[in-house]
């Protein structure tokens, strides 16, 4: 019992001794450091910025001298003749508008276009504005009886006729064939597409095209499947719309 109570306190000297030295050394630590030391801190010294003072400067005095009265002299009357110059007078001469060329658009169509009347803008002439010739052969069924008229117009170039007995009795059921330039044919039937007993019309050409020039050729056919001649070809030097844009009364008859 006696070692027990001698072992109990020998372990508390050894723990009492242990902590006082860790003691120690952590307080010769702390006296081992440096001091610290305060920092300095620069103020900055202030900046003196001039004042500008602005001082007006008043206009100088200047003396004004006193008008002298003064009597105008009296004025010599003298006549001057005086001539005006000459106002020149500038006259408007309109220049004419260039026309311009466009190839032909014209396409066909089975049966071709659908020919249009339009009213003349120019009084109809018995002399055409372009010529039609004949070719005269004795062996066709019809030919051309003469008689075209022509007159400018601007609005649609077309050409008209008919196709008539000996006798002048409209005759309808007859194919009318119209080439020119390097276009396919357009073909008409007389009395058909709305067109009164025996008459036929076309009217080939773009509104691009009425000022460029083109012969037309018109003649008679078996059919527009079997196109061959019925009658002697007239043939229309056509130039521009304005010279002759219509070309109307063209008459092919019976030859026998």
């Amino acid at each position: 019992m006696k070692r027990r109570y001698l072992l109990i306190v020998g372990v508390l000297v050894f723990l009492n001794g242990f902590v006082f030295t860790v003691l120690l050394l952590m307080l010769s630590r702390e006296l081992s450091l440096p001091a610290a030391k305060p920092t300095e801190v620069s103020t900055p010294l202030p900046t003196m910025r001039p004042t500008f003072t602005s001082i007006p400067v008043g206009p100088s005095p200047t003396s004004t001298p006193e008008p002298t009265a003064t009597t105008p002299p009296e004025p010599t009357v003298t006549s001057t003749l005086v001539v005006a110059p000459a106002t020149a007078t500038y006259t408007n001469t309109p220049v004419p508008p260039t026309a311009t060329t466009a190839p032909a658009t014209a396409t066909h169509t089975p049966g071709g276009p659908t020919a249009t009347s339009v009213p003349p803008t120019a009084t109809a002439t018995s002399e055409p504005a372009a010529t039609a010739t004949p070719t005269t052969q004795t062996s066709f069924e019809f030919r051309y009886a003469g008689g075209m008229q022509s007159a400018a117009n601007c609005g649609m170039v077309y050409m008209d006729g008919k196709i008539t007995g000996v006798g002048g009795e409209p005759v309808s059921g007859r194919t009318v064939r119209l080439r020119f330039a390097d276009q396919p044919p357009f073909y008409r039937v007389s009395g058909e597409d709305g067109k009164p007993p025996g008459e036929w019309g076309f009217s080939p050409l773009a509104a691009e095209n009425f000022h460029l020039p083109f012969t037309f050729l018109i003649d008679i056919v078996q059919s527009q499947a079997n196109p061959v001649p019925q009658s002697d070809t007239v043939e229309i030097k056509f130039t521009d719309c304005g010279v002759a844009g219509q070309f109307t009364n063209i008459v092919f008859q019976y030859a026998w």
